[in-house]
């Protein structure tokens, strides 16, 4: 495909939150670049072919296919990216049912996939994780691509996994459908939340020969029958006032004019910082990118261990929606961080280290898909961190292997209620 080199660059801070308004169709030209801003490659070195976003291990296991209904220059139909070629290979017709009423009308559909044995054959039982966070970079990516092109971009929160499969020619089990993210025009340069779809869900019968191994039982320990149950299951918790109890100020963030294209093409994963503090005022501004309203799940957690940070002291924080931080500990938690993630020098060294956690009664309130979204909207945040870096001169680099009890310790709560999912070095870049 031709690249839509021609488009106005947008500022990257601008179209993180939304998309230029616009009345046309979307081009194939506009597609095209919008997928290479996603999955596409940008650069080769040594052999190696380095995508516009990350993957774990560098597997890349997500697969993007397009049902194009309303795309100038491309009939209507079924296609798959190849990212090899920069190019959209035609599968057949569009299908008549995608299993997501949501995207009904849209103007394109693109459906994401993961091919979970590229993943599972070095991660092994962590492998969903790791395909699903591998995902959400991808899709932020996709986000922000559709916002420069001026099309509201919008993830689908529920539709028919098995059904999807079918539509695009794929088995569902040893590839799977993640997500789908409907796009079409934003006349309004508004972002929809897209409307509640009034089609029911439900979770689904495991085939017959299928083992999943995963087991939804859960004891509560709730003597007091279906009501109580109820009861229990619709009541509240509240959770201390962490803003009264004392909390840190941020400087006014400054959004960045670094435009979205050059800052995906740029972005590689760097593993070495220089032994210099990140400035307060880049680090607030990064975080006011970052914490945009969820697009898929609001379980998401951003926690901080501050190494070298100007301005700031030494030691673990928690982000408030209020812009501000909230100290946890006082004290050099760099190796501790480092212990954590497997020993890992990336988060040892690094001036910044991002630890995304989830509540989990609040993941979970949505039943099992509150995992996948968690994992989803972890990988989007953290592209938002990635490309954050980028467009600000610093390095970054994201983690997926730790351990669970060590990173619970690390930022301070229980690793029975709150679940990390990502860690991410940021620093000082070396130049190389």
């Amino acid at each position: 495909m031709q690249r839509c080199k021609g488009a106005r660059e947008r500022g990257l801070s601008d179209a993180l939150r939304s998309p230029s308004p616009r009345k046309q169709r979307l081009s194939v030209a506009e597609l095209g670049e919008m997928l290479y801003l996603s999955a596409g490659i940008t650069a080769r070195r040594g052999g190696l072919a380095l995508r516009a976003s990350p993957s774990s291990g560098a597997l890349f296991p997500s697969e993007l296919y397009v049902l194009a209904h309303k795309v100038e220059g491309l009939p209507a139909g079924l296609y798959h990216y190849d990212p090899e070629h920069n190019r959209l290979d035609a599968l057949g017709a569009a299908p008549a049912a995608l299993g997501a009423p949501q995207a009904d009308g849209a103007d394109a559909a693109v459906v994401l996939t993961a091919v979970f044995r590229r993943t599972g054959y070095k991660y092994r039982d962590r492998a969903y994780r790791y395909a699903v966070a591998d995902a959400g970079h991808l899709l932020e990516n996709l986000r922000l691509a559709g916002h420069q092109a001026g099309m509201q971009a919008t993830l689908v929160a529920r539709f028919d996994e098995m059904l999807a499969a079918k539509a695009i020619g794929v088995d569902g089990f040893e590839e799977g459908v993640l997500a789908i993210m409907d796009l079409r025009p934003a006349a309004s340069g508004v972002v929809s939340t897209g409307d509640a779809s009034r089609a029911r869900f439900a979770a689904p019968p495991v085939p017959a020969g299928v083992t999943t191994g995963v087991t939804t039982g859960v004891t509560t320990g709730v003597t007091t029958g279906v009501t109580g149950m109820v009861h229990l299951a619709t009541s509240l918790q509240r959770l201390p006032d962490e803003v009264s109890a004392g909390h840190i100020a941020l400087p006014p963030p400054e959004p960045t004019a670094a435009g979205v294209t050059d800052t995906i093409v740029q972005r590689r994963s760097q593993r070495r910082f220089l032994d210099e503090p990140v400035p307060l005022a880049t680090l607030s501004s990064m975080l006011a990118d970052m914490a945009l309203p969820p697009q898929l799940s609001g379980a998401i957690r951003i926690n901080l261990v501050v190494n070298r940070v100007a301005g700031l002291r030494p030691g673990v924080y928690r982000y408030l929606p209020q812009h501000a931080l909230v100290r946890v500990r006082d004290s050099d938690s760099a190796a501790a961080a480092q212990a954590a993630a497997l020993s890992q020098d990336v988060i040892g060294n690094a001036a910044v280290v991002l630890v995304l956690s989830a509540d989990r009664a609040h993941m979970l309130a949505e039943g099992a898909r509150g995992y996948r979204h968690a994992f989803l909207e972890a990988g989007m945040l953290g592209e938002r961190w990635l490309l954050g870096a980028v467009a600000r001169g610093l390095a970054a680099c994201p983690v997926g292997g730790f351990y669970d009890d060590e990173a619970a310790a690390l930022i301070d709560v229980d690793g029975q209620s709150q679940w990390v999912l990502h860690f991410a070095g940021l620093g000082v870049s070396t130049g190389t």
